[in-house]
């Protein structure tokens, strides 16, 4: 089973053309797509209801308040996790350890035609999938000058303090998990798998789950920020001062500042 996690902010202009594009995709792939509504002020969550009525495979849930990206994704996975028992005990011979979680953004910039390829990937053995707009053959379109040299550094920074080999995007969102690898980091880290409110969390989540993946793969694709309708959410000051709270955190947390001092 294939559990697509999207969480929406304030998604109401592209989201059901998203959707469209994902099941449109995910033919002939056995699939939920999992909308968490994070407590929009426009329509998203009627829009995102709406859309579930006509097509059951798509399931809603919703924040009451605002719990931001983080806070998202983690009620995603939790629900993808719970329907993966659910399925364990319908089916005696269904084998839960092939699933696959895959997240993206809800705002229409990654383009749902990776989804099968990111899917083979994981079933060739690979146990965490990352689309990167830097791998040889990717791209990134719309980006103004700052934010493309925001999510370049902040790459070069965590690959400088938590080197993943191979890997060139950390900030992207656009990943396939292992469902088993997923849940057994949950199990490992509970609450504090991603900590962080600020864009940040998608570095943490990398970072920590790596950590137990085999094989990691990176693949190109093309991240078309033009297609983006609406305000941007990201806060540049916010996230970058996020990223280096990120950075002190974890040094702490595995080394001490001790032996963080002696490197």
């Amino acid at each position: 089973m294939l559990f697509v996690v999207l969480p929406a902010y304030n998604e109401e202009a592209g989201l059901e053309l998203l959707l469209d594009d994902i099941r449109k995709a995910c033919q002939g792939i056995p699939t939920q797509i999992i909308v968490v509504n994070d407590a929009s002020t426009d329509h998203t969550l009627d829009i995102a209801q709406n859309y579930a009525q006509s097509f059951p495979e798509v399931q809603v849930l919703s924040h009451p308040q605002n719990k931001g990206l983080g806070g998202s994704l983690m009620t995603g996975f939790k629900h993808a996790f719970a329907q993966r028992r659910i399925l364990r005990k319908q089916c005696s011979e269904w084998v839960g350890y092939d699933d696959i979680i895959l997240t993206m953004d809800a705002d229409n910039t990654h383009p749902a035609d990776r989804i099968p390829f990111m899917v083979e990937q994981i079933d060739q053995g690979a146990d965490l999938v990352v689309a990167s707009r830097y791998a040889p053959g990717g791209k990134q379109y719309g980006l103004n000058p700052l934010r493309q040299v925001l999510s370049w550094g902040a790459g070069q920074v965590m690959t400088l303090f938590f080197p993943v080999p191979g890997l060139k995007d950390y900030s992207c969102g656009y990943r396939a998990y292992r469902a088993s690898v997923l849940e057994s980091t949950y199990m490992i880290y509970g609450e504090r798998l991603i900590e962080s409110r600020s864009f940040a969390g998608m570095v943490e989540l990398l970072v920590k789950v790596a950590g137990y993946c085999r094989e990691i793969r990176e693949i190109p694709f093309d991240l078309h920020y033009e297609k983006k309708q609406g305000k941007s959410k990201m806060k540049i000051m916010a996230t970058i001062m996020g990223y280096f709270a990120l950075i002190l955190r974890l040094k702490k947390e595995r080394w001490g500042w001790v032996e963080w001092v002696g490197e």
